[in-house]
């Protein structure tokens, strides 16, 4: 991570980008969520003014300044008692503020009895009130809103006084019908009673404030944020030049790029970014062995200065803002963020995210029916009439990577790659005609998948009536559309034995919904997409739609789909239109694909009473719909054509591999090849047109 936004750094400083740089130890606090609060204390002279919940918008700005042991003026706090009473978790769960009286208020007071700021959380509580407090006041003397805050917190370093205090407040709130959840919230924590109480006691976020702040500059503000992270940067910048001793260069070491500065033993600075997780530069811990590069470990085995390290962490703030979001980053997945930029990062409002992804529901109604070859030719000409007169090549550079989120503590660039508009348009234009790859079908040809699209195709499991058997198992990486895209001599053999699989256990499923005319499915458009990726995978592995519709397995797929068609017609007529289950071709598809010879002797044998049935029932003359008579002329034409394209192309292999088998699943759903008239009025098969199976 730290080469690809050392190339960001380099692009934002000769574009004359400013990135946002905050203090090590000034950390965003967690998203506020509707079950995950942060509670506003305004504080005065030793008195809990007021809980109030903080507006998920306005909190956004909120920092914290310390460590996980202990922070401030944001912090954890602990619910104020512990409940592990099954059946008072349930009263208080489905408490109404309209149900709150006098006696229920006294109910609730009653089972305040087990406190939750135990042993454990009061060293935190001390580490916050008084550790990072007494800190801050050395660090910042001269920012005067910190100094106040500090003051009126000193009258709670009793947390008693504090515990006693917020419980005032919340049943203030109780009483007045006010706010009624966030007081419970604040009141109790709902503990597992087969947990350790002192490790069980839950936590909520909190912010001190004061009436005395908010006048001038309330801690709830982006005013205060950047005010406070300004004197912070400043103390800190302070503090190192005062360790710079002049003359004296033995102490100095000189890091990756070449920049020299005095060692130091902090961690890489961390950034929260708006696609959903924070992300740490870097992570090494001395304690785990298998870390050491070249018998070095954390700092000492890639050195970075304090310099370059506040160019990453702004180069990274920057590209990871919520305002660039569709533009040069998206996610990918929960924990994956693409960033795509232009190395020059030129001041137009060209979205270089938008070739990849498929707009999203909520986004523009006229964006969404955008194609991806449509939305592909876009992004080219934009990116190219955006080019500054003048500008040499490389000014056209587009840089790629992906990070995501391995677990709690790390971030990973799992993909990374420089490319240019010409590289785009080439491997985009590759992708169509890959897509493109298939027959026509009587459902129509399926739309161009966008790249990240594939994983959701990949990791789609059905069983034999088409339903999914779960969307819960993923692994095929989202990224890994983009390796397709820009590689196209990426290996694609596990990828097509994957959708091989998947046309095994649905060919039959989607054949017998052919052969109905019932075509409506609610997951319709996914087995399309799969089609799409075949048609694709058969591409990159050289085999032509031109050429593959000649071959044996193509041929076979039609052969076992003219016999379904042929004991369908059968079923209508004969039958009242009742279908089995399984029609002759499908009933033998899967032997087909592992004994193609064995399998065409014992289909000749199903099929012969319904061929010399259609060759009586042809003569009728016959115009029902659905039961017409010159379809069976048709299928037994079809039939024998077919049956002696196979002879020419037969061989003696024994069973099919996976280019083959996905060519029997074409075959299978295609439609056949085009009927025409000849002069004599006689019908003949034109191999190179087709036409849908139902008129």
């Amino acid at each position: 991570m730290i080469n690809e936004l050392r190339q960001l750094s380099q692009a934002m400083e000769e574009s004359n980008i400013n990135g946002e740089i905050w203090h090590q130890k000034y950390k965003p606090i967690p998203n506020i969520r509707a079950n995950a609060p942060c509670v506003r204390i305004l504080i005065d002279d030793g008195k809990v003014i007021e809980l109030s919940s903080v507006d998920q918008n306005k909190g956004s700005c909120l920092r914290k300044f310390g460590t996980n042991q202990g922070s401030y003026p944001c912090m954890n706090l602990a619910p104020l008692y512990r409940i592990t009473d099954s059946e008072v978790k349930k009263k208080l769960s489905s408490l109404r503020p309209e149900d709150l009286d006098e006696d229920r208020i006294d109910r609730i007071r009653n089972w305040c009895t087990d406190s939750n700021w135990g042993s454990k959380f009061q060293g935190k509580y001390k580490v916050s009130m008084k550790n990072t407090t007494t800190e801050l006041a050395s660090l910042v003397p001269d920012f005067k809103s910190i100094q106040i805050l500090i003051g009126q917190s000193n009258y709670f370093l009793d947390s008693a006084k504090l515990h006693q205090e917020m419980e005032n407040v919340a049943f203030e709130m109780l009483s007045s019908k006010h706010e009624v959840s966030l007081a419970l919230s604040v009141l109790f924590h709902y503990g597992n009673p087969d947990k350790n109480a002192v490790d069980d006691y839950g936590s909520i976020s909190v912010a001190f404030d004061s009436p005395k702040l908010i006048m001038g500059m309330s801690v709830v503000s982006n005013k205060f944020t950047a005010s406070f992270n300004a004197c912070l940067l400043s103390a800190e910048s302070t503090r190192l030049k005062k360790n710079d001793v002049p003359g004296i260069d033995a102490s100095y070491i000189v890091d990756a790029f070449g920049i020299k500065f005095d060692p130091l033993e902090q961690p890489m600075p961390e950034v929260k970014l708006a696609g959903g997780f924070d992300v740490k530069l870097r992570t090494m811990f001395k304690e785990q062995h298998c870390q050491t590069r070249y018998r070095k470990i954390e700092n000492a085995s890639y050195p970075i200065s304090p310099l370059m390290r506040e160019k990453l962490q702004a180069s990274l703030n920057w590209s990871g803002r919520k305002d660039k979001e569709n533009i040069i980053w998206i996610n990918t997945d929960r924990n994956e963020i693409l960033f795509a930029y232009p190395v020059d990062l030129i001041h137009e409002d060209v979205s270089y995210t938008r070739m990849f992804k498929r707009a999203q529901k909520n986004e523009n109604a006229v964006e969404k029916e955008i194609a991806f070859e449509e939305q592909a030719k876009r992004f080219i000409t934009e990116i190219r009439s955006a080019k500054k007169p003048g500008a040499d090549s490389n000014a056209e550079k587009i840089e790629l990577f992906i990070l995501r989120k391995i677990d709690k503590a790390r971030t990973k660039v799992v993909y990374t790659r420089q490319t240019d508009p010409y590289e785009l348009e080439k491997q985009s234009e590759a992708w169509t005609a890959g897509c493109r790859n298939l027959p026509t079908f009587t459902f129509g040809l399926p739309s161009i998948p966008f790249p990240l699209d594939m994983a959701d195709i990949l990791n789609c499991f059905w069983n034999q009536k088409g339903e999914l058997i779960t969307d819960k198992f993923k692994p095929v990486p989202k990224y890994h559309g983009i390796e397709l895209l820009m590689d196209s001599q990426f290996p694609v053999t596990a990828d097509l034995h994957c959708l091989v699989e998947k046309a095994m256990t649905i060919s039959v499923f989607l054949r017998n919904r052919l052969a109905t005319g019932n075509l409506n499915h609610h997951k319709r458009g996914k087995f399309k997409d799969m089609l799409a990726l075949i048609g694709l995978m058969l591409y990159r592995k050289g085999i032509g739609k031109d050429e593959y519709m000649e071959s044996l397995p193509y041929l076979y797929g039609q052969l076992l789909k003219v016999s379904d068609e042929l004991h369908a017609l059968y079923c209508k007529v004969v039958r009242d239109n009742e279908l089995p289950t399984k029609l002759a071709g499908g009933s033998l598809y899967q032997a087909a694909a592992e004994a193609p010879i064995r399998t065409l002797n014992l289909l000749g044998q199903r099929m012969n009473p319904y061929i010399l049935w259609a060759k009586n029932y042809r003569t009728k003359k016959i115009t029902e719909k659905g039961k017409e008579s010159w379809k069976a002329g048709w299928f037994i034409s079809l039939y024998e054509n077919i049956a002696t394209e196979l002879l020419t192309a037969w061989s003696t292999q024994t069973r099919f591999n996976d280019e083959e088998k996905a060519l029997l699943f074409l075959g299978y759903l295609a439609n056949f090849p085009k009927k025409e008239q000849t002069a004599d009025g006689t019908e003949e098969l034109n191999k190179t047109e087709e036409v849908t199976d139902h008129e």
